[in-house]
């Protein structure tokens, strides 16, 4: 049986508490400082969005909350299951994707709405936060690391 990896379980404690924080500030500062500000590539823009991804289930908050949850405890579960496998980046990127998941689901839990404010200039696409890039970096990588493995599982 493998020995539990304290020091990689503080790490990843660390950084997700970390990018959580700084989403939070982040976010903060943008809405009280650039709301409405243009920086050529994108434009800060402070929406409510009740709902999800492209404001999907606006009228079930709740149902949300509980699907952020469920989602966060498994992806903890994953991490924590395979500690021993999971390298730097790996880290980083889990740590990523359960701080966007954390601040979504703290907003939605406090204020009833995630907070949304940046808008691309040069595309047509859903305005976004910090917090949903985390999440779909941290995702996107996590899952590329699985399916691309070189490891023998």
């Amino acid at each position: 049986m493998e020995r539990f990896n304290y020091k990689k379980a503080a790490v990843f404690i660390f950084s997700t508490l970390f990018f959580s924080l700084f989403s939070f500030l982040l976010r903060n500062f943008l809405i009280s400082n650039c709301n409405g500000f243009d920086f050529k590539v994108f434009h800060i823009d402070y929406v409510k969005n009740y709902g999800a991804a492209f404001s999907l289930f606006s009228t079930h908050t709740s149902f949300l909350a509980v699907i952020s949850i469920v989602i966060l405890f498994i992806a903890i579960y994953y991490i924590f299951s395979n500690l021993e496998k999971f390298k730097n980046p790996d880290m980083f990127f889990a740590s990523l994707l359960c701080s966007g998941i954390i601040c979504n689901l703290a907003e939605r839990l406090t204020d009833g709405f995630v907070t949304d404010y940046i808008r691309l200039n040069f595309v047509t696409f859903p305005i976004f936060n910090i917090s949903d890039m985390f999440i779909c970096i941290g995702a996107f990588m996590i899952i590329c690391n699985i399916l691309f493995s070189n490891d023998e599982q």
